[in-house]
Formats: C-alpha cells, structure tokens, sequence
C-alpha cells in the first residue's frame, strides 16, 4: 500500500514540477486611482496648456475650420440661443461611450456653459480622456449680452466676507480613495467610466453664501477642507479663512493627494471659478467629496487686490448667436446641463 502511495505522490509531482517551473509571477492589479491620477497631472501640467479661450479668440477661429464646439446647456435654453454650429451635449450625457465617438480627437474642442463652470469641469474631463478640449472663458455669459439667451449672469457679492493671510498647513497623510469604476482594465475606459459617474450624478458647485453657513454653524463636523489652487503669492494677499494653499497644476500629484482626508468634504476655489471647477471634477474622478466654489473669491470678496480677477459685463462682446435645435442633438434622454451659477 505505501509503495502504491508513493508512486501516486511521484506521478503528481511529475506533472506538477513542469508546471511551477514554468508559472510566472502574477502581474499586480492595476490602480484605477492611479491612472485617473496620472492622467489628470499629465493634463495639468501640459506644456502648452490652454484651459480656456476668449470668445473673441473663438469667433476668429470659427472664421477659418473653426473647432467643435459643445453647448452643454439645458436643452430648451440651447434652442433659445447657442452659438453657430455648437451642438447640444449635457454633461449628464457627454461622456457616454456613443456620444464621445461622436467628438473629433484630431481638433480643438471647445465646451461651453452659462458662466464657464460647468464648461471648465467637462473641459478637465475631456482632456483627460484623450481630447484636446478648451473652455469658453465666460460661457455664453461672456459670448452675448442678451439675457434671455445668457440667463445666467455673474453679480459682485453684497457683503463681503471674511478673509485672513495666516498660511495653513496640511501635516496629517492618509491612504488614498480605492477607485473601483470598472472591471476594463484599459485605462481608457477607466478615466472614462470615472468620468461619466461623477457627470451623470451631478456636477458639484457651492455658493459663498452656503460655504460661510458652514464654517460658521459652529459644528465642527460640518467644516470643509477649504483648498486654494490659486498661486501662492495671491493666497498670501488673502484668501478664504482656514484655506490651505495646493497650486492648481499640483492638485493630482500623489503627495498633495495623500495629505487629503478622503472622509472629509473638501471646497475647492480660485479666482472666478474656473480652474476651481477644473480641480473639484479632477478630485471626484478620484474619489473625493470635492465642490467647487461658484466664481471663485471673486465671489466671496469685491478687494481689489484679493480678487482683482472678475468678470466686467461693460467689457464683454455681444457677438450673434442661433436659435433652434441645432443639426445635432443627443439621443440620450437627459435632464442635465446647466449645473452652474
């Protein structure tokens, strides 16, 4: 019975040795955290960035082959008015897989919106899935003058709002979000899956009047991480108080990222609200709880020299735009759009 035994014990090791010698190590899953992370620092730190564009530096372009451009607008407020040749693509339902095959990767991209913060989140978004995208600076806001078109207008705050120059530190690490979007393993469909689940669940934007209830309710557990993407010599003029300062370019690098508290809710500004709504998009593909505050300090301070950056409506052109549904519009039902100021 034991010789038996043995030579059983010697024909399953003969099949098995061949086997292990053979087997190579298991390739290590891949991070999703990290390739959206990658992917959103890459963008961000393009040598030749070009995050928004003027509406007079668009018009001129629309002269010549002109680049596609996306109103992101509700659907009835696009056929009130949009600009010539724009079609009409919600974030809700942009970054479905048939509606992206719909957008050109060998030309400029230009998404708009009513005040450029919707516009600049899907313009994050865009280049981060392998488009060369560019926000309206403004959005329609800054395009016409006509408020029936442009419903949506920027005011200077009422009262100004608290500010203070101390310099606030961020000195706790954490373990950074587990991403979990997809089963794909191409990174692609990764960034895009990202994407699309913070679209269609609703950009995020907080007024100045809502942030100052929080910070001001005296319970703590409501308090916000407050980040300014600002430079740094504009944060030390003054910023929002209890803000820490993360330059906009260094927002998705992996050291910033780990001094972030995934649990907390964090408030992202800068100047008008533009690269704000950039970096909160950025930080929710990742899986942080990021909002963006609505125009920036601009909205929260009229000083001159803590928010010298706003939008003036006596300086903005008044240029003709189109009525109708368009000769493109997204098959996709949709309630979207117009998440903005």
């Amino acid at each position: 019975m034991k010789r038996i035994t043995l030579l059983i014990l010697g024909i399953i090791l003969l099949i098995l040795i061949p086997v292990l010698i053979g087997a190579t190590p298991a390739e290590p899953a891949i991070s999703q955290f990290d390739v959206i992370a990658t992917a959103a620092d890459a963008y961000l730190n393009d040598p030749k960035p070009e995050l928004n564009i003027s509406s007079k530096d668009l018009l001129a372009a629309m002269l010549g082959d002109g680049p596609y451009i996306i109103s992101n607008r509700k659907h009835e407020d696009y056929t009130t008015g949009h600009i010539p040749r724009a079609i009409n693509l919600p974030e809700s339902v942009l970054f479905k897989p048939e509606n992206l095959a719909k957008l050109p990767k060998d030309s400029k991209i230009v998404p708009y919106c009513y005040t450029g913060h919707t516009g600049s989140q899907v313009t994050a978004m865009l280049n981060m899935c392998g488009y060369n995208a560019t926000n309206l600076l403004w959005g329609i806001m800054g395009w016409t003058k006509d408020t029936n078109v442009a419903n949506k207008q920027f005011s200077n705050p009422s009262t100004d709002l608290p500010t203070e120059t101390t310099a606030n530190q961020l000195t706790e690490t954490y373990s950074l979000p587990t991403v979990n979007v997809t089963a794909s393993t191409s990174e692609l469909e990764i960034i895009r899956t990202a994407c699309d689940n913070y679209a269609t669940a609703g950009l995020k934007n907080i007024t100045a009047g809502d942030l100052k209830a929080l910070i001001t309710d005296g319970d703590p557990n409501n308090d916000p991480l407050i980040i300014s993407v600002r430079k740094a010599e504009d944060y030390a003029q003054g910023h929002i108080p209890g803000a820490v300062n993360i330059p906009f370019t260094s927002i998705a690098k992996k050291e910033n990222l780990q001094k972030l508290d995934p649990s907390m809710k964090i408030v992202v500004y800068c100047y008008t609200g533009r690269n704000g709504s950039q970096a909160t998009a950025i930080l929710n593909t990742l899986g942080y709880d990021a909002v963006n505050l609505l125009w920036g300090i601009s909205g929260w301070t009229t000083d001159p020299v803590i928010a010298a950056k706003r939008f003036d409506p006596d300086t903005s052109p008044d240029y003709p735009f189109a009525t109708g549904a368009g000769e493109v519009v997204p098959t996709t039902p949709s309630n979207g759009g117009g998440s903005c100021g």
